[in-house]
């Protein structure tokens, strides 16, 4: 009788061990939010998995805070300070960011869809892997961030600097690239069927190959005949006017 007791208490440990010695999710410091919500200063804060939930946080000063897993959905950052920030696997969506200060923010993984980021800055960001479908990033400044295998359907460059950017496997599909600067940008493997490509210097990226730019407006664009043969681009037709 008693071993089978034993047997029993045994296997019961052997099931919930993984549960007891599991390490927990480690959230936000609440004292932060306070500080947050309450003086819009919080610099190196903890706010990991935070419930910002439509928060009003205009000109907050969020340099080098930790905002990884936070929920941000809806929030206002208008000319926020998010320098050095981690943003990683936060939700963005519907995000208000004109104008916002995100040098080397750590995005990757994000959910930014529809989120408005006019005029951002955004020179070395990590946006590797980000949703920023429907996003707008017009006039945005991304000089040297790494947008790989980011969703950029759909969403609008107009006039951005994507100068030494890495857009490798990312997905431009309809995207509004009008006007922008690609001057050394890596598009390898980039996907831009019908975007936009009006007006820029596409000729002038770094790397172009197998690229994707089936039925894509490239009128007022350079293209030379090494273009035309390391992508897929069947219609290729150099200096349209």
């Amino acid at each position: 009788m008693k071993l089978k007791i034993l047997a029993s208490v045994t296997a019961t440990i052997a099931v919930l061990a993984p549960f007891l010695l599991a390490t927990p999710v480690k959230a936000q410091n609440p004292d932060h939010v306070r500080q947050l919500l309450e003086s819009k200063e919080c610099e190196g804060c903890d706010l990991r998995n935070a419930d910002l939930f439509k928060a009003s946080l205009y000109r907050a000063n969020l340099r080098g805070a930790d905002l990884s897993g936070a929920n941000l959905y809806e929030a206002n950052l208008l000319e926020a300070d998010l320098s050095g920030a981690n943003l990683a696997n936060a939700n963005l969506v519907n995000a208000e960011m004109s104008g916002a200060d995100l040098d080397s923010a750590n995005l990757r993984n994000a959910d930014l869809s529809n989120a408005f980021l006019g005029r951002v800055n955004l020179t070395r960001a990590d946006l590797g892997g980000a949703k920023l479908f429907g996003a707008n990033l017009g006039e945005a400044y991304l000089l040297q961030a790494n947008l790989s295998n980011a969703d950029l359907r759909r969403s609008l460059l107009f006039r951005v600097n994507l100068s030494r950017a890495n857009l490798s496997g990312a997905d431009l599909s309809f995207a509004d690239v009008r006007d922008t600067n690609l001057q050394n940008a890596i598009l390898s493997n980039t996907r831009l069927p019908k975007a936009q490509l009006s007006g820029t210097n596409i000729d002038a990226v770094n790397n172009l190959r197998q690229a994707d730019l089936e039925r894509a407006n490239l009128r007022g664009t350079n293209l030379g005949p090494q273009v035309c043969v390391i992508t897929n681009f069947p219609y290729c037709v150099f200096n349209l006017e």
